[in-house]
């Protein structure tokens, strides 16, 4: 009898990890990661938004489960036996139920949100740098070296700044002399407009005796400035919004990629008659050691600072 429980509880444990490995579950879960991970970052403080977006996906979660345990006749109590089993105790069984744990646990909810979060910043670095004709050799050969990874990410972050400030100085001085050019222009009429009253009245006194082409109108010149200035002014504002937007279309065009990608890895692996049930494995997803994480918590400084210098210059 005890032997027949425990095949029970196997097959479901198995029952379950097929269909967490398959598209019905992983499409929808991590579409949903990938599009509320922007705002969560590694910082102790639970923002209010935070609840909220655990709360959808918990939803989301139980939904899925719901769905799914009804069309293979699972019931709750078999469900709650199957987590708690040592089959599901198991580095792999983790790995694959971190998604479900983290629908019931905040504090891994938080942690995988994080991590996706840092890693969609690193992807959008990536494009930037495709972009601009340079990638680093430790982003394509798989290198981990602490070291040669910061000296390459910070050859690229200065040569994206410097195009960058290449680009904005070129645009500036040349709106500047537009701008000089046109308040030249509008200067003009007005001091032959006071040579010609001059003129006129010269007989009035020896004060009017002299040229007026040096004659500075108090204020005229204070005037003519305040147009570029606050001209300047909209135009930095403009030139952020522009750039904002340019990082997010980056953004959601990664994520729409991503998303073509999978379609079309499950549409292939259906079409060879391999049910995503039937995949007896996966890929182990070990524990990041310390140096990992440094290497992680590093790289998401530079994205910080890339999106930073780039947006905020």
């Amino acid at each position: 009898m005890a032997a027949e429980e425990e095949d029970e509880v196997e097959w479901v444990v198995e029952s379950i990890a097929g269909f967490l490995r398959g598209p019905d579950w992983s499409i929808p879960i991590l579409d949903f990661v990938e599009q509320k991970c922007e705002v969560f970052d590694d910082e102790e403080e639970s923002k209010l938004t935070y609840t909220e977006i655990h709360q959808e996906y918990k939803e989301l979660v139980e939904k899925l489960l719901e769905t799914y345990l009804k069309e293979i006749g699972i019931n709750e109590d078999q469900f709650q036996e199957a987590c708690t089993s040592p089959l599901a105790k198991t580095r792999t069984s983790q790995a694959i139920l971190q998604p479900v744990l983290a629908a019931e646990d905040f504090t891994i909810f938080k942690a995988m949100m994080v991590e996706k979060n840092t890693e969609m910043q690193l992807q959008a670095i990536r494009i930037i740098q495709e972009r601009n004709g340079v990638l680093p050799d430790c982003l394509t050969d798989g290198s981990d070296v602490v070291s040669d990874l910061e000296q390459e990410e910070m050859k690229i972050l200065k040569e994206v700044l410097r195009k960058s400030k290449e680009e904005y100085d070129q645009e500036e001085e040349r709106k500047r002399k537009k701008q000089l050019s046109e308040a030249k222009t509008e200067e003009h009429p007005m001091q032959a407009n006071e040579t010609a009253k001059m003129s006129n009245s010269q007989g009035d006194g020896e004060h009017f005796a002299h040229p007026a082409s040096g004659l500075k109108i108090p204020g005229f010149e204070h005037a003519s400035m305040e147009g570029p200035i606050a001209n300047l002014s909209t135009l930095r504002t403009e030139e952020l919004r522009q750039r904002e937007h340019y990082l997010k279309q980056k953004r959601d065009k990664l994520m729409s990629m991503r998303k073509d990608m999978k379609i079309k890895q499950n549409q292939t692996s259906e079409q060879k008659g391999k049910p995503a049930g039937e995949v007896e494995e996966m890929t182990e997803k070990p524990e990041m050691t310390a140096e990992e994480k440094q290497t992680l918590l590093k790289r998401r400084l530079l994205a910080e600072k890339l999106k930073e210098e780039v947006i905020n210059k």
